[in-house]
């Protein structure tokens, strides 16, 4: 684990690949991790990797400042320890979301394990409730909710100029599956039909 000192203003930012059972872990950018991972990290925390998860995408490593980073979160920034940038690295590294292998240089997984037992009896009773009667929550959504924000998403990266691999590839990693992900039309063809 990491010592307790301060971190760099340069954070090096690369992709953690973690061997599990993809099966039962969750996309970063998933309903599961909104609903359930959310009120055990807090807001901040969830904020973090998933922008971090955005920032890597394909990429092996970036170097992003901590102010700039911070300052994209909303947390504002503080050069000493205990900003809220560094209590929400330090709080997913202590969960075991996110690695730092010395100060300032961190691993950010693809996906999120299911809360343990004993996390989810922290959880309100509503979200108790729904863990244990919607175990897929990737559903949790309505259908015409999902496929609405499924085709805006894909017509926004489509009209960014994106090939229909990369869409699909984007798409796959906020946890849409890989069928139900439509193919793009061009955006000349969007605009006439």
């Amino acid at each position: 684990m990491v010592q307790e000192g301060s971190r760099p203003e340069l954070l090096s930012i690369s992709r953690w690949e973690v061997p599990h059972n993809r099966e039962q872990w969750w996309p970063i950018a998933s309903d599961y991790v909104q609903l359930l991972w959310l009120p055990i990290l807090g807001p901040s925390s969830i904020v973090l990797l998933q922008r971090l998860d955005l920032l890597i995408g394909r990429t092996a490593r970036i170097s992003i400042p901590a102010h700039e980073l911070a300052r994209s979160l909303g947390l504002g920034h503080t050069p000493s320890r205990g900003s809220l940038l560094d209590r929400s690295i330090d709080r997913c590294r202590d969960f075991h979301l996110l690695r730092e292998l010395i100060p300032g240089l961190i691993e950010v997984p693809r996906e999120l394990p299911p809360l343990s037992a004993r996390q989810l009896k922290r959880l309100p009773e509503s979200l108790q409730a729904l863990a244990s009667n919607r175990p897929d929550l990737r559903q949790y959504r309505t259908i015409t909710d999902r496929d609405g924000r499924l085709h805006q998403l894909t017509a926004t990266l489509a009209n960014l100029g994106a090939s229909n691999d990369e869409i699909c590839d984007q798409l796959v990693r906020l946890g849409y599956a890989p069928g139900s992900v439509p193919r793009a039309r061009s955006s000349s063809a969007a605009t006439s039909g």
